[in-house]
């Protein structure tokens, strides 16, 4: 396959698809290397771009876990366009742009702090390849995760009420604003009304970014040793794979932590008792409530990290 080098030798190449990437003869994931204030801002605005294309698919899946009776994607997009027309499907995207670049700003440091770390302390121990580059990159998803989850999580509990809210008609759709919801949280809970299900937030999130990061990290550092670069299609499908597996496995916490956020009581629910309600009221397939437009946007997000992180990273070097 023909190749060509830019001015600073990386080679680029076209995959089967027609579309360029970016082959470096080597790693290129020193910390020192990186512009890390460009990447933060070129990074966080991808995030926030990518937020705004999903929204609607978010909203829908909060109202269908949050729903009295269970429905299916097309029924609940339907009702809420009934209610609300396109208004409806970024119902509390002003909080979601709001915490988006933080948030973002958060993961993206933490992510390439902790992996140079951990990279640092593989090397001096010895250790080095696809085992080294997989342990690196986990904690780093790790440490990731936990820092936007902690920036972001207020932004979500308030995004959530007034994704509901807006598309309920009456009353409540005329108290949804992000002020209004907000002033209601600090009233009723204090600071700890903005952190509601930040425990079951962690427990679903934490172990998903540290394995899709560790997958990733150590097939990328593999694919580099054997001068292999797979397809850009080839890395979507994967990643829509590896996105349908980790919502299987964290779909149920998801929809307890909306569950939790949304609980209208002063004092948030145990987790347990959410849970043995949905399991005694609908089975299984209530902690499955909003599958499909979470796979759906995990799985979009997930294809374009995958294929575009790394070029966003190798045009913020120094």
């Amino acid at each position: 396959m023909p190749t060509r080098g830019d001015s600073r030798g990386t080679l680029l190449r076209r995959t089967t698809t027609g579309l360029p990437i970016f082959e470096p003869p080597g790693e290129a994931d020193d910390l020192e290397e990186l512009d890390l204030p460009k990447l933060l801002l070129v990074g966080s605005a991808f995030y926030t771009g990518l937020n705004c294309c999903t929204y609607p698919l978010a909203v829908i899946k909060t109202r269908m876990q949050a729903s009295a009776v269970s429905m299916g994607s097309l029924e609940a997009a339907g009702e809420l366009w009934r209610i609300s027309g396109i208004r409806g499907f970024y119902a509390g995207i002003g909080p979601v742009l709001l915490g988006a670049l933080p948030a973002r700003a958060g993961y993206i440091t933490a992510l390439e702090g902790t992996k140079a770390f951990w990279q640092a302390r593989a090397e001096a121990a010895g250790v080095t390849g696809p085992t080294a580059a997989a342990a690196s990159n986990g904690a780093a998803g790790f440490g990731a995760v936990l820092a936007s989850q902690t920036i972001y999580t207020p932004c979500d509990v308030v995004t959530q009420r007034v994704m509901v809210a807006s598309g309920s008609g009456g009353a409540a759709a005329a108290d949804a604003s992000a002020a209004h919801v907000v002033r209601d949280i600090w009233s009723t809970s204090g600071w700890s009304g903005f952190y509601r299900g930040f425990g079951v937030t962690l427990i679903a999130y934490l172990p998903g970014g540290s394995v899709w990061w560790a997958a990733y990290g150590g097939a990328r550092s593999a694919a580099s040793g054997q001068q292999l670069m797979p397809d850009l299609a080839e890395l979507a499908l994967a990643a829509t794979w590896a996105s349908l597996w980790t919502v299987a496995v964290t779909s149920p916490l998801d929809v307890l932590k909306t569950r939790v956020q949304l609980a209208p009581s002063r004092v948030a629910p145990p987790v347990l008792t959410i849970g043995r309600e949905l399991l005694r009221s609908e089975g299984f397939a209530g902690l499955y409530r909003g599958f499909l437009p979470r796979w759906s946007q995990a799985s979009i997000f997930s294809g374009s990290v995958i294929s575009l992180y790394e070029h966003l990273k190798r045009i913020c070097k120094k």
